[in-house]
């Protein structure tokens, strides 16, 4: 992937949050660094990141693309009535675990839906 400015500095805000941006959200940040950014930049380079494994995507139930930076071996949970998106650091079966039954594994997603302690307990 070649350099791009506009590329380094949505990967930097990216790598810079803890919540899990859309790409509106992004590019609000974008904007207060590099005013003249598109939209249509960020989807691009978005896509782009994320088809390199550089971020990772999210799907909401309501089919609302959200973005992470933190490509380390984690998992989400996301609330089916608030949308709230949580990291999870509790780790599953490995990939070399996964490999000792034969399989060979390229990349990981894993993603729990359900109600947080706010929406569960309404």
């Amino acid at each position: 992937m070649r350099y791009s400015r506009q590329r380094a500095l949505i990967t930097h805000i990216l790598k810079g949050r803890c919540d899990h941006p859309t790409a509106d959200m992004v590019y609000e940040s974008a904007r207060e660094i590099e005013p003249n950014i598109s939209l249509g930049t960020v989807y691009r380079n978005l896509k782009l990141l994320a088809d390199e494994g550089v971020i990772i995507t999210l799907e909401t139930e309501d089919k609302r693309l959200h973005y992470d930076g933190d490509v380390s071996r984690h998992s989400h949970f996301i609330c089916n009535k608030c949308g709230k998106i949580v990291d999870l650091f509790k780790p599953s079966n490995t990939p070399a675990e996964i490999e000792e039954m034969g399989l060979t594994v390229t990349g990981e997603k894993c993603v729990y839906y359900g109600q947080c302690n706010s929406c569960g307990t309404k």
